[in-house]
């Protein structure tokens, strides 16, 4: 698989600063473009919407099936992406066809979920609510690009194709940060890649049925856990107690707590003089240019 990295999209768009340029990432990252752009919106409208005919030949899919694969991967690019999601869209045998299609496609991989099994006691009584209860794993989208185009282009082609193209630079920018929440937190997996020295696919997250972990790393030093904001507001100290209430839930204590913010941090997160926790923001990814 290929892994479009930020440096890559850098390499096409040294033009631009460091906020810019993750923007840019988040849609352009598969997609190469003239490098004149300095607005993302600007070139969403001219190198996507205006050339929307030439690139959905990237989407077709050889299939009877083209419209009910379309709409699983829309709805997979706003969820959460759990695999047995799929599976509640449509009727059980159609489902395992667009599933197949879908894994298949080459836009998709799977992450594989941290969560351990139950271990069952035949003596012990299992609550009912875990009794159909089933470990999942995620569905992912291979870059941006395509989530990018399932998320916004692709349910509103007609749209597009009427020309409404004020109307649908309106959708994309108001859902813009929803959007872009989960290509910064694998753009953060990147930064703490290059800052610790290990492996990216060692960087994973974790959830279960009650918790999500944006970062979940099993290293040699212990379990490193992080919460990654992409908000227009500073994180402040809470969201460290939040993190640490769901690790007591996991029944781990964190050797390392990684923090990674669009907007920055609160003053007193800011004086916490703890060499446990690490912040990054938004300059701290020019290390990876």
């Amino acid at each position: 698989m290929k892994i479009y990295t930020l440096k890559s999209t850098y390499q096409t768009h040294k033009h631009l600063d460091i906020y810019s340029l993750i923007e840019f990432h988040f849609v352009f990252d598969a997609y190469e473009i003239t490098p004149k752009y300095y607005d993302v919106f600007e070139a969403i409208r001219y190198e996507i919407l205006y050339k929307v005919d030439e690139l959905k030949k990237r989407f077709y899919f050889d299939s009877k099936h083209q419209k009910l694969i379309s709409k699983a991967l829309y709805k997979l690019s706003k969820n959460d992406r759990k695999q047995n999601y799929v599976f509640k869209l449509f009727p059980r045998g159609l489902a395992h066809i667009i599933y197949t299609n879908i894994l298949f496609s080459d836009l998709i991989y799977i992450e594989k979920s941290s969560e351990k099994p139950i271990i069952k006691d035949k003596k012990e009584k299992i609550k009912k609510e875990l009794r159909r209860y089933t470990i999942q794993d995620k569905l992912h989208f291979k870059n941006n690009f395509t989530r990018f185009w399932f998320r916004f282009i692709e349910p509103n082609l007609k749209l597009i194709e009427l020309g409404k193209y004020d109307l649908m630079m309106e959708i994309i920018m108001e859902d813009f940060d929803n959007y872009a929440s989960l290509p910064f937190e694998l753009l953060a997996k990147e930064i703490i890649a290059s800052r610790l020295k290990i492996p990216p696919f060692e960087i994973v997250s974790y959830w279960d049925k009650d918790i999500e972990i944006d970062i979940f790393i099993k290293s040699k030093i212990g379990y490193i856990v992080g919460e990654v904001k992409y908000k227009n507001k500073k994180i402040c100290k809470n969201v460290i107690n939040v993190l640490l209430k769901k690790c007591d839930k996991l029944g781990i204590k964190p050797a390392k707590i990684v923090l990674i913010s669009k907007s920055g941090f609160s003053n007193e997160l800011l004086k916490e003089k703890n060499e446990n926790i690490t912040l990054f923001s938004i300059e701290n990814f020019k290390e990876l240019l």
